[in-house]
């Protein structure tokens, strides 16, 4: 009997021994679990990727006041010189939607005529071509082209967030609007619900003119940008206005026929004060997951900002 005890007890210790190892993932010299990650643990690291996708998008926009403890350059980009088109200067010059455009496309797209034309490419053929890492090395030192590095403005973070912005983020544009700036479909009866549950409440008021953009002598609205640049319209709600809590449609997760349909209903409201009706505005919600700004400068709280900065 004493026997047979022992023999039990020698086979529990070392099954449990043996289930220990295999747990941590030991065996074979191995140390990672051989479990697989819970559906939390798989939706936590969807979020956190879509956040640093938005937090690009808005690196992307205006990095200044994306990021913490940078200075604000003053001088023109080195880039600068290869251009003599575009006539704007100090830090507009560093803006990546300068010289690539909203619609990321730069000669090719929207930025292809007018003041804002400088002749450098887009970075949507980039997106498709080259791996996050690629795309990293060129906006550092260990790039071919020494005068876009920006290493020295943003750290490391930034780098790698604004890299998988337009690895994961940068859209093809054209499915939502064409050559001159019209949507492509979508509803505006159901744009108008989407902009009632995530825009009247917040800031923008009922007829999205809650917050102006511009000046009072030159006053801009949602409606102003929905209708003459789509493309700012559109990378701004996807991605949020840098230096404040406006959601982002990457975090939320939104279709792009919901932002086709916002955009279509954007477009029918007032673009200046001869078109404003009147009434009052409303203040509430953020939308079903609001923008974390752990590591964001503090802003304004001004919605969208000036439209054609």
């Amino acid at each position: 009997m004493k026997k047979i005890f022992f023999i039990f007890l020698v086979v529990t210790v070392f099954a449990t021994l043996a289930w220990s190892q295999m747990r941590e993932g030991t065996m074979g010299g191995a140390s990672q679990s051989i479990f697989p990650q819970t559906s939390s643990q798989i939706g936590d690291e969807i979020l956190e990727a879509l956040i640093r996708i938005s937090r690009g998008g808005q690196l992307y926009d205006d990095w200044w006041k994306t990021t913490t403890d940078t200075v604000k350059p003053e001088k023109d980009n080195p880039l600068w010189k290869e251009q003599s088109t575009n006539k704007r200067s100090g830090y507009d010059t560093y803006r990546c939607k300068e010289c690539h455009g909203w619609d990321y496309r730069g000669k090719d797209g929207a930025y292809g005529k007018g003041s804002h034309y400088t002749g450098f490419k887009g970075v949507y053929e980039a997106a498709q071509k080259m791996s996050v890492q690629e795309i990293e090395r060129i906006l550092t030192k260990m790039g071919s082209e020494k005068k876009h590095d920006f290493s020295q403005h943003m750290g490391n973070e930034e780098i790698a967030d604004l890299a998988l912005f337009v690895k994961k983020g940068v859209i093809d544009t054209t499915r939502l609007v064409d050559d001159k700036g019209l949507p492509t479909g979508g509803s505006e009866r159901t744009g108008r619900s989407i902009f009632r549950r995530n825009c009247t409440f917040m800031c923008h008021g009922p007829d999205g003119t809650g917050i102006n953009f511009g000046d009072s002598e030159e006053p801009e609205y949602v409606g102003t940008i929905a209708y003459e640049n789509p493309w700012e319209f559109i990378h701004k709600v996807r991605c949020g206005q840098p230096g404040t809590r406006m959601p982002s449609a990457i975090i939320n997760e939104w279709s792009e026929k919901e932002i086709l349909d916002l955009l279509n209903f954007a477009r029918t409201l007032p673009k200046n004060d001869s078109e404003i009706s009147g009434g009052s505005h409303y203040r509430g919600h953020m939308g079903r997951r609001g923008m974390m700004h752990r590591d964001y400068r503090p802003g304004s709280g001004r919605g969208f900002g000036p439209t054609l900065e």
